[in-house]
């Protein structure tokens, strides 16, 4: 590059008056005329732009150093494009700001293999996908990004040295060591493309490639050090719950693990000699804010854990998809290879939880406890007056953690004791929400509380059944479960019912709230029938609001026959008993008279 230096000092001082105004003293604009500064900085880069023009023509026109002042002027000026689509984006003008990213694109593609050209080609193609994603033109945004990743990749190979901006104007020959200002830039760069890479992917339905892309941005952030602490292990510790989606417990962990490797280093060292005492309350709020939302995806992790190693084994597995299953864990072993932070030792905090299924109530208690260790330091920072729902989601997954470790637990008294902390749990919230403003959460506690008193239930009754003449007491317990599970699920009912006396279901309720609410017809209906008396009377009582539930559940099935479709067992069951019920309800009449 031979510019002359004076040509090239006029260029800079110009180029970083305008970037001045950009990442400076547009923080004081003002909020009645926010663009401000980057109006100046456009009108700058502008004069700029067409003075590059000028002189690039000028070059063409009498070349004679082989094409270097060519190279160089149109390096710069596609610099200055690239700036300006940036800040017409920025101010909100984007059919403006995507013409000189393209532009920006037309002067450096034939040179993205070359040092100068390369920087200005994958940056511009960042900013232009931001813009095409905004217009959900999300295929032609991930085309462009590959187009960006095979040129990073191309020039790597290459070995030449990319040049940023600052590199071309302070050239090596003049003693300053500019060389990583260019190789930090790329790098930085594809950080960038993966991460919209990432995007894309997810816009796309291509979930497994976002994740892909995910961890790939976290890596070269951590192998970079270009990362915010906090918002690294928010993302990693987001990521996770892909990888527990897909039963991939051992990438899940590891990236938790990660997370908290990277909260604990940052912990360290998060107050300055320099901070004010209201600077470090706010640091140690943001910390601990954080750390409990990373608790709270390693509790996620632990539950998931279960809930999937209960489902497993309720399967009826053969030996051929066992050596299937078998193979499948090979091959995941050997994927999650690839989605690991290597530089990163985590063997400790890892070794803390296993990433394999649970087989025994041993297996399953150790999972249990590190999800309470989890949720207790969730609790301490989430509370009830200050965040009631993310309170409420974090007491809901106490009770959940009960539910699954009492499929573990071969005792049935034991499992009796488990589904009644559960129910205790969420009938403690219950009591502290309003319905009118927390529907969606006291539905979920209004049905789970019935689903954990009539497995309650269960257990009392085949304890009532043991024996030949069961105690009145052991009665009274059987009735007391029927009651509480009754009453939960009726307010569950009532809660997608439209006002008394009406009997019709809310319009527009999904699939899933309508299969629910057949299930809670059937569960009522049930209970009812296994309530126990002595008394003709009350027996007559039990067995009409039985028939009644059971005419309503299968009325409802009819009605919403795709939410029924998993619900052939139970209408089974209660056609049966429709035909059965009739013919007792007549014997107690009977008796009655």
């Amino acid at each position: 590059m031979v510019i002359a230096k004076e040509i090239l000092s006029d260029i800079k001082e110009q180029y970083e008056k305008a970037n001045r105004l950009v990442e400076e003293e547009s923080r004081s604009d003002p909020s009645t005329d926010p663009f401000r500064s980057h109006y100046k900085a456009r009108d700058v880069l502008h004069d700029l732009k067409k003075q590059l023009e000028d002189q690039l023509v000028s070059v063409q026109a009498c070349e004679d150093d082989g094409g270097q002042d060519d190279l160089c002027y149109r390096s710069l000026l596609a610099f200055v494009c690239r700036d300006l689509g940036r800040i017409y984006v920025y101010t909100e003008e984007q059919p403006e700001g995507e013409k000189f990213l393209k532009q920006c694109l037309d002067l450096v593609t034939p040179l993205k293999k070359k040092s100068v050209g390369i920087i200005p080609y994958v940056g511009a193609i960042n900013e232009l996908s931001i813009v095409l994603g905004t217009k959900e033109k999300f295929q032609e945004a991930l085309d462009m990004l590959l187009e960006a990743e095979k040129g990073y990749e191309e020039f790597k190979a290459s070995g030449f040295t990319p040049l940023a901006i600052s590199d071309i104007f302070n050239p090596p020959e003049e003693g300053l060591d500019t060389e990583t200002a260019g190789t930090n830039e790329l790098e930085s760069l594809y950080t960038l493309v993966c991460f919209y890479l990432a995007q894309m992917y997810g816009h796309l339905g291509d979930p497994e490639k976002s994740a892909s892309c995910c961890h790939s941005t976290l890596h070269r952030q951590l192998q970079f050090k270009s990362y915010d602490a906090i918002d690294f292990a928010l993302n990693t510790a987001t990521l996770s719950q892909f990888y527990i989606g897909e039963e991939r417990f051992r990438e899940a962990r590891h990236h938790l693990a990660a997370a908290t490797l990277i909260m604990a280093e940052y912990e360290e060292h998060m107050f300055k000699p320099e901070m004010s005492d209201h600077q470090r309350q706010e640091v140690a709020e943001t910390f601990k804010h954080r750390y409990a939302d990373v608790a709270r995806c390693w509790a996620k992790y632990g539950l998931y854990l279960l809930q999937t190693s209960k489902l497993r084994l309720l399967r009826d597995e053969n030996e051929d998809s066992k050596r299937l299953e078998k193979a499948l864990r090979l091959l995941q072993l050997a994927e999650a290879q690839k989605s690991r932070f290597p530089n990163l030792d985590v063997t400790a905090c890892e070794n803390r939880i296993s990433c394999e299924y649970c087989l025994t109530f041993d297996d399953a208690k150790l999972v249990f406890h590190f999800v309470n260790e989890w949720l207790d330091i969730a609790k301490d920072y989430y509370k009830a007056e200050n965040e009631a729902t993310e309170y409420s989601k974090i007491i809901q997954d106490y009770a959940e953690a009960y539910e699954q470790i009492a499929f573990f637990e071969e005792s049935p008294e034991n499992q009796a004791k488990m589904q009644k902390r559960r129910a205790k749990y969420l009938e403690d919230l219950l009591e502290l929400l309003d319905p009118i403003f927390y529907l969606k959460i006291c539905r979920e506690c209004w049905y789970g509380a019935g689903t954990a008193h009539a497995a309650v239930l269960d257990v009392r009754l085949d304890i009532v059944r043991e024996k030949s003449s069961p105690a009145p007491d052991d009665i009274k317990k059987v009735n007391q479960s029927c009651l509480k599970a009754i009453k939960h699920f009726e307010s569950y009912v009532k809660s997608y019912l439209g006002k008394p006396p009406s009997e019709e279901w809310r319009p527009n309720m999904d699939v899933e709230e309508q299969k629910h609410m057949l299930y809670a017809h059937f569960h009522i209906g049930r209970i009812y029938y296994k309530m126990i008396s002595a008394h003709p009377m009350l027996q007559l009582e039990n067995l009409t609001n039985c028939l009644e539930y059971y005419k309503k559940f299968i009325d409802g099935c009819e009605q919403h026959k795709e939410a029924a479709e998993p619900l052939h067992g139970e209408m089974g069951v209660v056609r049966e008993m429709l035909q059965l019920l009739p013919l007792k309800i007549s014997q107690v009449k009977a008796r009655l008279n």
